[in-house]
């Protein structure tokens, strides 16, 4: 029996019901209360939220909820459940708080929804491990964050101009729970013209461009900008930063980012007290002490997954825990013929007899069109449980053309293939360090960044909160029917 807690956010209430099953064969939902609302998941009996942590995992028990993205229909499906762990999330948040030490502090970067996962949960759970900000990059996100029992600034990446005295952020700029980035000095002007009606001073961060070219001031025009933040009224300067292009594949080009910036942080000498110098992300931070400084900004590192190069990853990742995981299963197994064609444009063809299992999963989800096996491309594997439940039966390969809600693949590698049947478990990503499944290298194989493949995947995928105390291992015993 488990407790479940499904998040409606169109109507910011929690459904509270005990299930027995999941996605496998949901068969019981004993529902704990009367009162029913529209366009909650399963159509549970509901509580009003009152914002208080919920009950952490217990023996036997796992605590779950599903988030509905804002603004959108109620247009889920149950055809697979995107599970992210916080517990996990939790750790990978210490062991970065851990790596850099004091007095550098961690930011958590949870833009774009935290890579699609829920920001709200996922910023409350990067805090309460430690994390001294959270940062996003549109004013929207700062403010769906500010509901959210914080205590942690929040720091808007993006260029925020036009700001009013009326504006809902302005309390929150005064307070400093709120911080901007400066990229230039006509938005500093923007800022310090509201600024001055506040009762506490705009705290900033002056980004420099040390080589992105996508926002930031040029070095030449940094110090400039930088004594201007120092000077004008109502501002504050928090931070100054840059970011890295390339930390996680190119070591000279970052060093070589790092002296210019260095260089101007040097021009300036000393800044105010509590001013935070800043650049690495979650690539640098692993790649070098020296890119420390005063705070790192973790973005990837707290799903457990270094991007970049593999001996990166290798360097740290071991201790991180992987907090994602997509769980599907078979709708459908038929022969396929050698030399017969699979899927739209005919692209894959049968070197063999073989079986082709059907998974009700496909680009309108968030499976990238380059994951399916051609003719000349290899295509993205996915795990194929065992028959009993208890263990991983192998991998199967993504062929053909990816539809939009579905996709096939090769079960004919598979040692108990003509035992595989519909209704069989599979998983897209799993929660491991090694094999095709794992966020990284199901990414790698279909072209995509990690970050990429997060962000894309659709909002009718549920997703689903779970704490777990330990990482599960490829060995590690399988219960679909758990939803463990």
């Amino acid at each position: 029996m488990l407790e479940a807690y499904f998040l409606d956010a169109r109507e910011h209430i929690w459904a509270e019901a005990k299930i027995t099953k999941d996605l496998f064969g949901v068969e019981n939902v004993a529902h704990m209360g009367r009162a029913i609302r529209p366009g909650v998941a399963f159509g549970m009996s509901v509580r009003p939220y009152d914002g208080a942590a919920q009950p952490a995992a217990t023996h036997g028990r796992i605590e779950r909820k599903s988030i509905q993205p804002p603004d959108r229909p109620a247009r889920m499906h149950s055809d697979s459940l995107f599970h992210v762990d916080l517990a996990a999330i939790a750790r990978n948040a210490a062991a970065f708080s851990r790596l850099v030490g004091p007095p550098t502090v961690c930011c958590g970067v949870v833009k774009s929804d935290a890579y699609g996962l829920g920001a709200r949960p996922v910023a409350e759970t990067l805090t309460q491990a430690g994390m001294s900000l959270v940062a996003v990059f549109r004013v929207e996100e700062a403010l769906d964050l500010l509901s959210s029992p914080l205590g942690r600034p929040v720091l808007i990446l993006g260029a925020v101009r036009s700001l009013c005295p009326m504006h809902p952020l302005m309390p929150s700029l005064a307070s400093g729970d709120v911080q901007l980035v400066v990229h230039d000095l006509s938005q500093l002007k923007e800022i310090g013209a509201v600024a001055t009606s506040l009762p506490g001073p705009i705290q900033v961060h002056v980004m420099v461009d040390a080589g992105m070219r996508r926002g930031g001031c040029p070095p030449s025009e940094a110090p400039q900008l930088i004594e201007a933040a120092m000077q004008m009224p109502g501002i504050g300067l928090a931070g100054l930063m840059t970011h890295f292009t390339s930390a996680g594949t190119d070591a000279a080009a970052t060093r070589a980012e790092q002296a210019v910036f260095s260089e101007i942080v040097d021009r300036i000498g000393r800044l105010p007290e509590g001013c935070r110098v800043h650049a690495a992300a979650t690539a640098a931070t692993v790649r070098d002490p020296a890119y420390h400084q005063g705070m790192v900004r973790i973005g990837l590192g707290w799903v457990g997954c270094i991007p970049g190069d593999e001996a990166l990853s290798a360097a740290f990742g071991s201790q991180l825990s992987p907090a994602v995981r997509w769980r599907s299963s078979l709708r459908h197994v038929h022969h396929v013929q050698e030399g017969h064609a699979i899927g739209y444009g005919q692209r894959w063809r049968a070197k063999r007899d073989t079986r082709v299992g059907i998974v009700p999963v496909g680009y309108a989800d968030g499976i990238p069109l380059a994951a399916g096996a051609c003719d000349g491309c290899e295509g993205a594997r996915i795990a194929v449980v065992s028959s009993a439940g208890e263990r991983i039966a192998g991998y199967a390969t993504v062929i053909g053309a990816v539809s939009m809600d579905q996709i096939a693949i090769d079960l004919g590698d598979l040692p108990e293939v003509s035992a595989v049947e519909p209704g069989r478990a599979v998983e897209i990503i799993s929660a491991t360090h090694e094999g095709p499944t794992t966020l990284r290298n199901f990414a790698a194989a279909c072209g995509i960044t990690p970050h990429q493949l997060l962000a894309s995947i659709g909002p009718r995928v549920r997703r689903v909160l779970v704490n777990r105390e330990e990482t599960v291992s490829q060995t590690e015993a399988w219960h679909p029917a758990a939803a463990v």
